[in-house]
């Protein structure tokens, strides 16, 4: 016999229909947009890849050069992103890219919002003290401003 908090457990899990991959681009971002995938597969859900290029810290330094460093920067990490959805579709079929600009929590949050998204997937890569004090970590800004439930995915270390 279940509880009732079993059952109110099970009709949210069931609901899972759309996940956000909340990624990096950096080597760990594979990982844990394939773990995402994996439970996107499990819910049939649609899954979004999404990264957040925070443009305006590179803008400070002006001048000409610089905006074609950061144009050809944005470029790349578009094309990193579309190839890391590619990899990641052989999982989930309906799954797309979303490459936005700004502030990383307030950017993934707004999408969670505008795509109504059931769950939030991102990773912790600096989880120390370091990490915290540099402002590396995004995952508990993330946590603060999601309008669903936040994952933080962690990689195994050997």
């Amino acid at each position: 016999m279940k509880t009732l908090e079993a059952e109110k457990l099970e009709d949210k899990l069931a609901s899972i229909r759309r996940v956000i991959v909340a990624v990096d681009l950096t080597k760990h971002s594979g990982a844990t947009a394939h773990y995402a995938a994996e439970i996107a597969k499990c819910f049939n859900a649609s899954l979004y890849v999404a990264h957040v290029f925070a443009s305006e810290s590179f803008y400070e330094f002006g001048g000409e050069g610089a905006y074609n460093l950061v144009d050809q920067r944005r470029q790349d990490l578009i094309a990193e992103l579309s190839d890391l959805t590619k990899q990641v579709r052989k999982l989930v079929p309906v799954c797309e890219s979303v490459f936005l600009e700004g502030e990383a929590a307030e950017q993934i949050s707004a999408l969670a919002r505008d795509v109504d998204a059931d769950l939030i997937v991102t990773a912790s890569h600096h989880p120390r003290f370091l990490g915290r004090l540099f402002n590396l970590d995004k995952a508990p800004k993330i946590m603060h401003r999601a309008p669903c439930p936040v994952l933080v995915y962690h990689e195994k270390t050997a």
